[in-house]
């Protein structure tokens, strides 16, 4: 797991620090293990279209970030310091790099990239516009912990891609390592700088807690292996 608690920025998050790092840490390893499991069963058939099917959703997640952080920035960024703005900016960017690189390994591998939210990422996608109607650091804190369980799926990706052969995936998936440091430190650092309140405190919890729940039920043993016996 990327370790971002040193990030410096704010102490806005020490008062719940411990629970924040319970959650980013439970969604990171459920992530993990149940990628594992689904690569484990993968390794048995390996079709291209069923890691494709696999990563469209990933490349959905992508493009919805960056809708995200945009709106982010449209409605709060003028409450930020302007350094903050240039980086969530930054990180809209790259995530609709990411939207272009992981749809192309979607396509290498003979599926199609999405261009609608799949049916998996609906209650997902929702919650994240919940929580920017909520509060200015609720989007926030959803998208980091989503972000930091997303990264407990790369390391498995790119060792079965390089397992099966599959060299784009691998080289997307390098790339988005590197950037994934950089937007769960991003994400740490807005929140640590802006949580001001008791209020502001317990929107970032409501918004990781409700992360929390949906990544556990999306990353499951079963979810993980539905494709493989679709």
């Amino acid at each position: 797991m990327v370790n971002v608690r040193n990030v410096r920025g704010g102490t806005g998050l020490d008062p719940i620090s411990g629970e924040v790092d319970e959650i980013l840490d439970s969604v990171f390893a459920n992530a993990r293990r149940t990628s594992e499991e689904f690569f484990d069963s993968f390794d048995k058939n390996p079709q291209p279209i069923v890691l494709a099917e696999w990563l469209a959703t990933r490349a959905w997640r992508e493009i919805d970030y960056v809708f995200l952080l945009n709106e982010e920035i449209h409605r709060y960024g003028l409450g930020f310091e302007r350094k903050h703005i240039t980086l969530l900016a930054k990180q809209a960017f790259q995530e609709a790099e990411h939207y272009e690189l992981v749809s192309n390994a979607v396509e290498s591998l003979g599926g199609t990239a999405p261009t609608s939210v799949p049916p998996d990422s609906q209650r997902w996608s929702e919650f994240l516009w919940e929580c920017l109607d909520r509060h200015p650091l609720a989007a926030v804190a959803a998208w980091n912990a989503s972000e930091t369980s997303a990264t407990g799926s790369l390391e498995p990706t790119f060792l079965a891609g390089e397992r099966h052969g599959f060299d784009e995936v691998v080289r997307v998936h390098r790339k988005i390592e590197i950037d994934e440091k950089f937007h769960v430190g991003l994400g740490r650092q807005v929140l640590g700088r802006y949580a001001k309140t008791d209020d502001d405190r317990n929107e970032i919890l409501r918004a990781m807690r409700g992360m929390h729940d949906i990544a556990m039920s999306m990353f499951t043993p079963e979810s993980a292996t539905r494709l493989l016996t679709s």
